[in-house]
């Protein structure tokens, strides 16, 4: 796929119909609408989801952006798991600033760590999850995989961020790609 998708799709969050075309239930990409001058070359690479996908499943840390009520922003590395296009986390929520910005307001951003291979999920946090049995298993295996000491003892402490949107790309300006949930 290549080009602006009808409807517009850019970085300010002009949504698109976010139907899922393909009948995968994946979600849907197309060449995010840059501010003119940034791409004069005109050339447009949309990435596919498959390997922005497999990124957030490999991450190590993820940066969530929070703010406060008077808007201040916060930024904390977090330990987690991407399963089924969902972040599930655990951490001190009541405890900590980023928990409690969380709590007072749900969007936030996550970033991974690379500055290159750039992927940023739009979200909404959530105490409640919805993890099955299965699911949750998987979610023990992910940290297990990448923090050994450390896994989630229960469902009932982990947190998810749903994603709205995904921003990523790797050759910037002509990669860049958005990906709609909703």
């Amino acid at each position: 796929m290549s080009g602006i998708s009808p409807g517009g799709t850019d970085l300010s969050g002009t949504d698109l119909s976010g139907t899922d075309l393909s009948g995968t239930g994946q979600p849907r990409g197309a060449a995010a609408k840059l501010p003119e001058g940034y791409n004069d070359t005109g050339e447009e690479t949309p990435l596919d989801w498959a390997p922005v996908n497999e990124r957030l499943e490999q991450s190590r840390h993820f940066w969530f952006s929070t703010a406060d009520g008077g808007g201040r922003p916060h930024a904390r590395p977090i330990w987690g798991a991407w399963i089924d296009n969902t972040l599930y986390a655990d951490g001190g929520i009541q405890v900590t600033r980023w928990g409690r910005d969380l709590l007072a307001n749900p969007h936030t951003q996550v970033h991974l760590e690379s500055a290159t291979e750039v992927v940023i999920v739009d979200g909404v946090f959530s105490t409640d999850n919805d993890l099955t049995p299965e699911a949750f298993d998987r979610v023990r295996a992910s940290y297990q995989r990448r923090y050994e000491s450390y896994q989630p003892e229960s469902a009932d402490g982990l947190f998810m961020v749903k994603p709205q949107h995904v921003l990523a790309w790797t050759n910037f300006p002509r990669d860049v790609t958005r990906f709609d949930f909703s």
